[in-house]
């Protein structure tokens, strides 16, 4: 795809965005520190206002990426941007203050959202075969083990003071530094005569994988929010038992990455059918199982089968896409992952009215194993790779 191939430390510098874009769960322990320090306002929003702020410059970032703005320019910018607001509050934040936080998380999310499309686009522009399936699965290993790292990191230090928790944001710094050594990918040269001609669009890839993490995420985000009073309703160990779950979850996600790549090998046209099958195999344990043990093996399981569904997106957008139209494929496809966050909170409300509010998260999870069980007879029948030569491949660029 190009003369000079990325180096090791070119594929570090692209990797270590994907390290630091879950930076967002940095404040996710501390909830409850904050519901004490500030009574009376909408908690919530210190969490889920910087995905509005994501979206936005999600979009923006897939417009200019490479075309006015430089890949490693629009990096470093948006690690720094995310930084600083992500820090800030840390610096300026008081308990009468509340507003000016918000603006701070409201910055934050822009400066994340201004780098969150640009690891998988780097991947899919720099790299062929299956040497991008597999870091495409190293990616979301990186996600996830960026997590795991932003919410230890959150929890200790929001059990010393409410404010030293933005300093968790401070793991942003890797990706900053690491940004200088990122790689431009090589222009795409149009054929002759088609510069005056209609400019290659996201195709059939991005609408699908746009809907399917939409969906995928309206239904499962609750869940694993609200996972903790599960675990108290059955008496299977309350909040610390629910949140060792949920590090096991992001684990288990961190081995679905290492493996993708083999994975993606074998069984191209099966991998969605297999993550589909495997998060209906979690859900099931969940809303049947009364242990700690069954419903942990759940959510490993959930967690395990959505970083099959997640990289096997990425690499369908890849094999499928004009390389012109790449960043902005790639762009809204992140963009529909955010917005589903957002949309969440409505589909709770609605839960909520169906199996009332003692019922409504055991109901969120029965509604995941619908769906997802749904999607994965779907993928029985529709192979997404139909049309693409077998094994993973650059994009077409006719």
């Amino acid at each position: 795809m190009q003369e000079k191939k990325p180096t090791a430390l070119n594929t570090f510098a692209i990797l270590s965005l994907s390290l630091v874009s879950m930076a967002i769960t940095v404040v996710t322990p501390a909830m409850a520190t904050f519901a004490a320090v500030f009574p009376g306002q909408n908690i919530t929003f210190i969490s889920t206002l910087p995905t509005l702020f994501i979206v936005i410059a999600t979009f923006i970032s897939g417009a200019i990426m490479g075309k006015s703005v430089k890949y490693r320019t629009l990096a470093i910018l948006g690690n720094t941007v995310a930084l600083l607001g992500g820090i800030a509050p840390a610096i300026i934040g008081t308990p009468d203050n509340f507003a000016l936080i918000l603006v701070c998380r409201g910055i934050f999310g822009f400066g994340l959202g201004l780098m969150s499309p640009l690891g998988n686009a780097l991947i899919i522009g720099l790299y062929e075969g299956q040497k991008r399936a597999s870091i495409l699965g190293y990616g979301t290993l990186c996600m996830n083990f960026g997590g795991i790292v932003c919410q230890m990191l959150g929890g200790a230090l929001a059990g010393m003071d409410w404010k030293m928790t933005f300093w968790g944001h401070g793991f942003l710094i890797i990706a900053v530094l690491m940004s200088f050594f990122i790689p431009e990918p090589p222009k795409v040269e149009m054929p002759q005569g088609a510069a005056d001609g209609p400019k290659p669009k996201p195709g059939v890839a991005t609408i699908g994988g746009a809907v399917l993490l939409v969906i995928f995420n309206i239904v499962n985000y609750p869940n694993m929010m609200n996972m903790s009073i599960l675990f108290e309703q059955r008496n299977a160990g309350g909040a610390v038992a629910a949140a060792t779950a949920l590090s096991l979850y992001t684990v288990a996600g961190c081995v679905a990455g290492l493996i993708f790549g083999q994975l993606f090998k074998l069984a191209q046209r099966w991998c969605f059918l297999i993550g589909y099958i495997i998060c209906t195999a979690g859900s099931v344990c969940i809303y049947f199982g009364t242990t700690n043990i069954i419903m942990t093996l759940g959510l490993c399981l959930i967690g395990f089968g959505f970083s099959i569904i997640m990289p096997a997106i990425m690499a369908w957008l890849g094999m499928t896409t004009h390389p012109a139209a790449i960043a902005s494929a790639t762009a809204i496809v992140l963009a529909a992952m955010n917005i589903a966050g957002f949309i969440s909170s409505f589909y709770v409300s609605l839960l909520q009215g169906i199996f009332g509010m003692e019922g409504y998260v055991l109901g969120g999870v029965l509604c995941a194993v619908v769906v997802f069980a749904a999607t994965a007879v779907i993928f029985l029948f529709v192979n997404p790779f139909k049309n693409v030569p077998a094994g993973p491949g650059p994009a077409p660029t006719e």
